[in-house]
């Protein structure tokens, strides 16, 4: 009983010391994260919360977080889509009910907050709890450790596991004194769970989708050999989104997107672009300014959206619509502030079509995005704006396409597209955020492309911890060919897994979680005949097999 007592009192403590924002701060970045997705500002005060190197009070940019929308089958637009709040909010925190998409005021405030970890909090944990110090009360975990929200509320329709983590007894309950303890990505991890259906719409007015939302924010430490082997992992923090369409509607020529103002120094002569073929976008200062040692900092689009009926090299892998291929950075788009002078056309969106038609590169006016100038009013049409050398084989021609005026206050989308969310559907993207410095040549451009690609490399590597990697393949698929029922058998001893059934497309047609794979079955019997594959995935751990329905 004393030890129950402890565990909910701690649990206890650990909800009334909750906090609705953390920071990322175990490297050289410091970038807050706030409950319902917010990145990297103060939206009570608006200031800039992304500083680098951390400890140097230098704060760079301002809000970056999610766009996401597309159309109904009867093709009405549907979108939830952040920046400022000056009308409001398009998402709010917490999950939603499996069953209708909705949620409540208590979930809101329930789940208005963020927790964070250090893989040094979980791994305390562990040696802790095989040292029996967590059982005899001799050892408190950390809060956010004891809080973590592994579990929905069953009694309002939400998914039994919400948050990741290793269930030691396969009981599909997260208790820590049962052994139990998160899984995060990286040395230091925030989460945070927000939906876009708790009120109407504020911020674009457009209908709600049903999306929950799954972020979890991360960094490496300076002592990583990921980081020892690769410098500007030190100044790199990730994004990783799960997206899961609740509703019972499919959204057609989806965008999902990533807003960002990275406002560099004097924010008026800031300049944006993109670099096409290592899929990121990227903020920069007039390079002839008198301030030195400004930074680069670019955003890389490191997982997409599955698409493979686009006839398109998405993943410039060399292979067009494989199994499974993921989309990159498809568009890229600008705009400026709505000062005064500033066209009207070209500047902040101020309607739902708006925010969909810049997510698709299109102007406010409807005019698509041109090659050329400022990329409004020319005559042959791109979807990426400003992509210098990276493009030259695209619609712009051979000639580089960067910005040529004096700067501006400008902000930018980069979207993966168009795509399709069904219902129910579980969809992953991820970005990579990169400050850049080069106090030697004032060219911080260039040193960003040298860490882009470097972590392109590392990201196409077999020995790195930011690809996923593949688990042991030691698990059989039986009968195969099959015409009813799948079976699974496999010696791998990790539990908590999810069996996804893909077809050729790539498209996801089962997804099941299970906790022991030991022995486990699933039903295919309504699948047409053809090749399939079953995706393993636990952690950030995946491998596939195909099979054949009869």
């Amino acid at each position: 009983m004393k030890i129950i007592l402890l565990s909910l009192a701690c649990l206890s403590s650990a909800i009334m010391n909750s906090q609705t924002f953390e920071y990322l701060d175990i490297n050289q970045v410091k970038a807050r994260v706030n409950s319902g997705g917010d990145l990297h500002w103060d939206p009570a005060t608006g200031n800039s919360a992304y500083e680098c190197p951390k400890g140097s009070s230098k704060t760079w940019g301002g809000p970056a977080s999610l766009w996401i929308g597309g159309l109904d089958a009867g093709n009405q637009l549907h979108l939830a889509a952040q920046t400022y709040h000056q009308s409001g909010t398009d998402f709010w925190p917490g999950p939603l009910s499996t069953n209708n998409a909705t949620t409540n005021s208590v979930t809101v405030n329930q789940y208005n907050r963020v927790w964070k970890l250090n893989k040094s909090d979980i791994d305390d944990f562990i040696t802790n709890y095989a040292n029996g110090n967590v059982q005899n009360g001799s050892y408190t975990p950390v809060a956010d450790l004891l809080s973590w929200p592994g579990n929905g509320d069953m009694s309002q329709n939400q998914d039994v596991l919400l948050a990741p983590f290793m269930d030691a007894n396969a009981d599909d309950v997260y208790s820590p004194m049962d052994g139990d303890y998160p899984i995060i990505k990286g040395d230091q991890a925030i989460f945070t769970i927000f939906n876009d259906n708790y009120l109407p719409h504020q911020n674009t007015g457009a209908p709600a989708i049903g999306l929950e939302i799954r972020l979890m924010a991360y960094a490496y430490a300076p002592t990583n050999t990921l980081v020892t082997g690769n410098p500007s992992l030190n100044y790199t923090t990730f994004y990783n989104y799960a997206i899961i369409n609740r509703s019972p509607n499919t959204l057609y020529n989806a965008q999902i997107s990533l807003f960002n103002d990275s406002d560099i120094g004097n924010y008026m002569d800031d300049y944006v672009g993109c670099n096409v073929t290592n899929a990121y976008a990227y903020t920069y200062n007039n390079i002839t300014s008198t301030v030195t040692n400004q930074p680069a900092i670019g955003i890389k689009q490191t997982m997409g959206p599955v698409n493979t009926t686009n006839a398109i090299d998405d993943n410039h892998d060399g292979m067009i619509d494989e199994p499974g291929e993921q989309m990159g950075m498809t568009n890229f788009m600008y705009f400026s502030n709505s000062f005064p002078g500033v066209p009207l056309q070209i500047s902040d969106p101020n309607s739902a079509t708006d925010y969909f038609q810049y997510m698709n590169s299109i102007w406010k006016d409807g005019t698509p995005l041109t090659c050329g100038g400022n990329g409004y009013g020319g005559n042959i049409t791109s979807n990426y704006a400003y992509p210098a050398n990276s493009f030259t084989t695209g619609p712009c021609g051979v000639a580089p396409w960067s910005e040529g005026d004096a700067g501006s206050d400008k902000k930018f989308v980069m979207s993966s597209g168009q795509t399709v969310l069904l219902p129910g559907s579980f969809t992953e993207v991820e970005y990579a955020y990169i400050t850049a410095f080069d106090s030697i040549t004032n060219d911080p451009l260039s040193a960003l492309s040298s860490a882009m690609n470097a972590l392109r490399t590392m990201q196409n590597s077999s020995v790195t911890g930011i690809k996923e990697q593949p688990l042991d393949n030691s698990f059989t698929l039986s009968p195969n060919p099959t015409n009813g029922i799948l079976n699974i058998s496999s010696s791998l001893k990790t539990t908590g897994f999810k069996i996804e059934v893909i077809d050729a497309l790539g498209k996801v047609l089962i997804s099941e979680d299970h906790k022991d794979i030991s022995q486990t079955s699933i039903h295919v019997e309504n699948l047409s005949s053809g090749i399939y594959f079953v995706k393993l995935v636990s952690g950030e751990n995946t491998t596939t097999k195909k099979f054949i329905k009869e």
